[in-house]
């Protein structure tokens, strides 16, 4: 369950499948070749489609949103939205055809800090945590999952979430901006009911979220408030994914540019700006400075 840091790798992987997910996502599952590290909950790769498929712009940063194995076949998983040019190519993709993948990237989730974890995701931010899920119920530890959206629409693959926490013996807790699935209200509203009906497992819980930005924020400032850990999975501009291009800063905090190291390697951040690709995407609430964050 290590977050680690990322031993990746650039391959052709083969469409296994592409199914619809509701509101507008996709499931879209590659075979990779041998040796292409198994991704870990919070990881992200880089798709680029081929010139001859699609619009061969920049490549698109997926979060993880499993892995599966069948004998020595690696199978990487990735829920999206297919909303642009470059997605909606993805959409159109079909078993067989070829996908340029980069990865895995990123430091991802440390399931293993100690503590109860609480999964809080926001829309189609369920990708890594259906993961992160998968992963705690395997090492035999208590899965909650807090689902929110602004509507029951939204909440993207519920009926899966709903029978894989089923599976592993664990728990999934719903609320909608309207009302129309589970609490009405938002996450954080939910996080406050969920931590009391824990009692005093509630006392030691670390958060573990993915979702705009918005909701990272609220959950962050609770985290602190609270004084219990929160790591968030960031979203920025990720052109290369490796640190190269320079173009997914996030603002740190001050006892984040404190523990910046001195010798930090050169695809790293600096000491005011950690690299979302690198050192993320992936953050302990209290290293970025939320005032600053957009």
């Amino acid at each position: 369950m290590s977050a680690g840091a990322s031993a990746w790798r650039q391959v052709h992987a083969t469409v296994l499948q592409q199914r619809p997910y509701g509101a507008g996502h996709f499931w879209l599952d590659l075979d990779v070749p041998t040796g292409f590290v198994a991704p870990v909950p919070g990881q992200f790769a880089q798709l680029l489609l081929p010139p001859a498929t699609g619009p061969a712009f920049l490549p698109r940063p997926m979060s993880v949103a499993g892995v599966t194995r069948r004998g020595r076949q690696l199978t990487v998983g990735f829920l999206y939205a297919a909303v642009g040019p470059g997605t909606q190519a993805l959409a159109m993709l079909r078993p067989g055809d070829l996908v340029e993948v980069l990865g895995p990237l990123g430091r991802g989730f440390p399931l293993e800090r100690p503590g109860t974890p609480l999964l809080i995701a926001g829309g189609r931010g369920v990708a890594p945590l259906l993961f992160a899920a998968a992963q705690l119920a395997l090492h035999g530890r208590r899965v909650e999952l807090l689902f929110g959206a602004r509507d029951r629409e939204h909440l993207v693959g519920m009926a899966e979430a709903s029978r894989l926490l089923k599976r592993f013996g664990g728990r999934l807790h719903e609320c909608t901006d309207d009302g129309s699935r589970g609490l009405r209200g938002n996450v954080i509203q939910l996080l406050e009911r969920v931590v009391t009906k824990l009692g005093s497992l509630g006392s030691n819980v670390v958060l573990h979220a993915c979702g705009p930005h918005a909701m990272l924020k609220a959950a962050a400032r609770w985290a602190m408030q609270h004084d219990r850990e929160a790591w968030l999975a960031m979203e920025s501009v990720m052109a290369c994914g490796t640190g190269v291009c320079r173009g997914c800063p996030l603002p740190r905090s001050a006892s984040g540019q404190q523990a910046f190291p001195s010798a930090a390697p050169s695809l790293l951040g600096n000491r005011d700006y950690a690299m979302c690709c690198t050192e993320g995407p992936v953050f302990e609430s209290r290293s970025l400075d939320w005032a600053r964050v957009h």
